[in-house]
């Protein structure tokens, strides 16, 4: 009697334990927290700060975000306040760059940027290299 009763137990944990993984899978998603990313700008240039910014759910502010920049890590995590969580970013190479807000593995988001060269000028401001001196060398050397 009591090998039948200990079978009977044992089936009602795993019976229990398969309906609570069941219940986990079908719950919403977690992945819910972080809803998006952007960044500061419209053109990118290497070596020029700009902000990204991720707007994470309400309910989700006990958890850091961080923030990579093609799979590297920029700073350290970051906090939620407001349902923001915000780092500065400076590119330092040309090219697609798949920046990721993450917050507590199961959440995340990525947004593509394209980063260009930062344009030069010429020195003194792109002018033809000539002054009008306005008459200062007239006049006689005594």
């Amino acid at each position: 009697m009591q090998t039948h009763q200990a079978r009977r137990a044992g089936f009602g944990l795993t019976a229990g334990t398969a309906i609570a993984a069941a219940l986990v899978l079908a719950a919403p998603q977690a992945s819910a927290l972080v809803q998006g990313i952007t960044v500061s700008g419209s053109t990118h240039y290497v070596g020029t700060p700009y902000t990204v910014t991720a707007d994470v759910t309400a309910t989700s502010f006990l958890f850091s975000v961080t923030f990579t920049d093609n799979g590297t890590q920029i700073g350290e995590p970051v906090a939620v306040k407001n349902g923001k969580a915000t780092i500065t970013w400076t590119p330092t190479s040309a090219g697609t760059h798949q920046l990721k807000a993450v917050q507590e593995i199961i959440s995340s988001k990525t947004i593509t940027v394209e980063v260009a060269e930062k344009p030069t000028t010429p020195p003194g401001g792109g002018g033809t290299g000539s002054a009008d001196l306005g008459g200062l060398l007239t006049g006689s050397a005594g």
